[in-house]
């Protein structure tokens, strides 16, 4: 009985990692509230956590195979694969850097409190950036991912060092960062996709060794985890791309609030342990 809960529990988490990995409202953050109320916690939700972001990143790959393998194809000098592959190293370089530097400082952050607090404070920047975008600067705005430069994927890169903090999200960080560099909201989202990649998968490589398996009921968790984030995170990026061609990013500016001031009032209310 107690297997079969444990998956219960995968699929739950799967897709909420699934639906929340690449839209501006921080998986950490839903992962956390979520493992919270199923008393998904410990060693072993940690080494899950860090397998199903894995199945997530893989949709991205799915989809974007034909770019991605179209890339490596064209790495010599004055391709455009090589464009790529530079600001998407220039881009993964500032938040490595501080991930490996405060590895233990990031993981003392992860709690209800912090995550409350960022919630709202990335919805701010997010409306913000938001706000950038209806200038008159964005008539010039970029909307073709060939259209980045180095100076781009930098300060791309820079915002996406916030999403080191718990609940700022880091598709809403990149995103922003994008969205101030006059980056179209699906350039900016599709780029943050790119990013996502290599940090993720450099992610789990930095966790291996602290994967903690105990058992075969726990191996079935985590494969049953890993499809059902795959498979959720697949239509949810097709679904978030099309949206960002009719709509705007408030609507997750204003569901990060509410979220926010609702985890507040757990905490406050003693519910949830801050």
């Amino acid at each position: 009985m107690l297997g079969f809960y444990l998956i219960i529990k995968a699929i739950i988490m799967g897709i909420v990692e699934g639906l929340t990995e690449f839209l501006p409202v921080s998986s950490t953050g839903h992962l956390i509230i979520f493992g919270h109320f199923l008393d998904f916690k410990g060693a072993f939700a940690t080494s899950f956590e860090v397998m199903i972001q894995l199945g997530a990143v893989l949709a991205i790959v799915v989809l974007y195979r034909e770019k991605i393998f179209g890339a490596f194809k064209n790495l010599g000098k004055g391709q455009w694969g090589r464009g790529l592959a530079i600001n998407i190293i220039v881009g993964i370089i500032p938040a490595f850097i501080l991930a490996v530097l405060f590895k233990s400082t990031i993981k003392s952050w992860f709690s209800p409190n912090i995550v409350a607090v960022s919630l709202i404070v990335g919805a701010i920047l997010l409306y913000i950036a938001e706000k950038y975008t209806k200038g008159k600067h964005m008539i010039h705005k970029k909307d073709d991912i060939d259209d980045l430069t180095v100076k781009d994927s930098l300060i791309v890169g820079l915002f996406q060092c916030l999403a080191l903090v718990p609940g700022m999200s880091r598709s809403g960080s990149t995103i922003s960062g994008g969205l101030f560099r006059r980056l179209s909201p699906r350039l900016a989202a599709e780029f943050s996709f790119f990013l996502a990649i290599p940090i993720m998968f450099g992610a789990f490589v930095f966790e291996l060794n602290d994967l903690v398996i105990n058992s075969s009921i726990e191996v079935v968790a985590l494969v049953v985890g890993f499809i059902v984030s795959f498979i959720v995170a697949y239509f949810v990026v097709k679904i978030f791309v099309d949206f960002l061609g009719k709509h705007s990013y408030v609507g997750f500016v204003i569901y990060r609030v509410i979220v926010g001031v609702l985890l507040i009032a757990l905490i406050l209310s003693g519910i949830i342990n801050g």
